[in-house]
């Protein structure tokens, strides 16, 4: 079941896909120092660094989805469109360029 959160800026959307990426780093540089057996440490490790290239994906296709709808942009308002951010809609807000 797929859910629409409310009308956000593409900037925030890359925002919180860039600080997810840096949590997930930043627990995985924890949980090496906690974690004492190495397959521990390469098992989470691998793990967190999977959720980090995660959240830089999903930084991408926000930019491209917003980047879609700006080229095929006709009038002078802004446009709200629906994309996807962790196999959720979305309702972004976007800008059109002025002309």
């Amino acid at each position: 079941m797929s859910m629409i959160f409310a009308a956000t800026d593409p900037e925030t959307l890359k925002n919180l896909a860039l600080g997810t990426s840096v949590v997930s780093v930043v627990v995985a540089i924890v949980l090496m120092k906690v974690v004492s057996s190495i397959v521990g440490k390469v098992i989470s490790t691998a793990v967190f660094v999977a959720i980090a290239l995660a959240g830089y994906s999903q930084r991408a296709e926000i930019t491209d989805c917003v980047d879609k709808v700006k080229a095929q942009a006709t009038s002078s308002a802004s446009v709200d469109t629906s994309c996807t951010f962790f196999g959720q809609d979305v309702t972004i807000k976007v800008p059109l360029p002025t002309k």
